[in-house]
């Protein structure tokens, strides 16, 4: 090991006794020099260690507007009381247990972190606040972080919603069940993020002006004039006004997951009675489902025939939502892709592939089912199967029968979040 790598190692473990003992210090409430009255709560907290994590605690305290007060109290107003505690414990210990915190919590710790400038928790809180947005969520995240001017919040979430929700057929069903009605402003910063007239969006634009007119007592004859104020005109696709345009997100890079290889089984035989094969998916995140890894078939054992070298595959893929957590039966498809003919050696990996613009996003919520079918000209056709991990970078795959192996090997994805 090197001596870099034993002082690192060395200064986290000082670093956590200390915040130990600081949490010691701050629940045991002794010495304290200042108290934060937060709603109806005291919060009792001593002044230097506040000070040495916020500039703004050190300008309150000792600078030229200083409370000369000795044990000053301040009243927080714009904070729960829940929040400012875990604030305050970060403060003491740089820890935040942000497993129990639901995404309003972490927004509004988010926002506490801006008032007092602690950078290294800003930045944590909007990693926390990403793995934690959904399909249910992402539009009341969008609206906090506009009707509060949360710029590093509104970037966080509009990159969620253009990579994951804008042009994804899974989050339009989602929406046309669960509708989220938002402010004006929200659906202009929506729009001059989107900058073209995605299927989604449209639609949103279209069902949040009906409903708009419906709160606001207006007819469907005025609708015009709700849709103008959002900017453009109604024959075009609306562009928000001013400068607040924020730049598409960058594309994430496209990488590979392999399953590890433990056991050879049975091969599976494609024929009228089991044309299909099936696979489940589980992922920690969300991710872009750019391509799959398959065992090609066995080469044929032909008597009397040249043995051929490739062949031309061609099977259907379609992915469905699992209706419960295991066991559960398979939705319709929500997405499908086809090969045709693609030549393929035998007994060898067969690499599937396709845009970007076609991919599958896999939410972390839900469980798929993936189905590869093959048509009557396979029947006959084997594929080797082998036990293999069920488990790598986040994603279970659920074999259907643990004792018959899968043909998947592995799988190409982009991450989202």
């Amino acid at each position: 090991m090197s001596i870099s790598a034993v002082d690192r190692k060395e200064q986290a473990s000082v670093g956590s006794v200390l915040g130990r003992r600081y949490g010691q210090l701050l629940r045991g409430a002794k010495y304290t020099d200042c108290v934060f009255h937060v709603c109806e709560e005291q919060v009792k907290c001593h002044k230097l260690i506040l000070c040495s994590a916020s500039p703004v605690f050190e300008a309150m305290f000792f600078g030229p507007m200083q409370n000369n007060e000795p044990e000053p109290e301040i009243e927080i107003h714009d904070i729960s009381s829940a929040v400012f505690k875990v604030l305050v414990e970060y403060i003491y210990t740089g820890v935040v247990d942000y497993t129990d915190l639901e995404l309003v919590a972490c927004i509004e710790l988010y926002y506490a972190a801006e008032k007092y400038l602690l950078e290294e928790l800003i930045a944590d809180t909007l990693m926390a606040i990403t793995r934690k947005l959904r399909f249910a969520n992402i539009l009341p995240a969008l609206e906090l972080s506009v009707c509060m001017g949360l710029d590093g919040l509104l970037e966080v979430c509009m990159t969620f919603f253009m990579r994951c929700c804008v042009n994804n057929g899974q989050y339009m069903s989602h929406l046309k069940e669960h509708y989220v009605h938002v402010s004006k402003e929200c659906v202009k910063a929506i729009i001059a993020a989107c900058k073209e007239p995605h299927k989604l969006l449209i639609w949103y634009v279209y069902e949040w002006t009906r409903q708009e007119c419906e709160q606001l007592g207006l007819g469907p004859s005025d609708a015009d004039l709700v849709v103008h104020d959002l900017g453009g005109k109604t024959s075009d696709w609306p562009v928000a006004a001013g400068g607040n345009d924020l730049e598409s997100p960058a594309l994430t890079p496209v990488v590979s997951v392999e399953r590890c290889y433990y056991k050879a089984c049975r091969p599976f035989t494609v024929d009228a009675e089991s044309p299909v094969f099936r696979l489940r998916l589980k992922c920690s995140r969300f991710i872009s489902l750019m391509g799959l890894v398959l065992n090609s078939r066995l080469t044929p054992n032909r008597l009397g025939h040249v043995q051929q070298l490739e062949y031309r595959e061609s099977l259907r893929l379609d992915l469905c939502e699992v209706l419960a957590e295991s066991g559960g039966p398979a939705t319709a498809p929500v997405w499908s892709h086809v090969v045709q003919g693609q030549s393929t050696k035998y007994t060898c990996d067969l690499h599937l592939g396709w845009r970007r613009e076609e991919a599958c996003v896999l939410n972390p919520e839900l469980t798929y089912e993936l189905q590869i079918r093959w048509d009557s000209s396979a029947y006959g056709a084997e594929y080797p199967c082998s036990l293999q991990s069920c488990q790598a970078d986040g994603i279970r795959f659920i074999d259907e029968d643990s004792f018959s192996g899968s043909l998947v090997k592995g799988l190409r994805y982009a991450n989202l979040v």
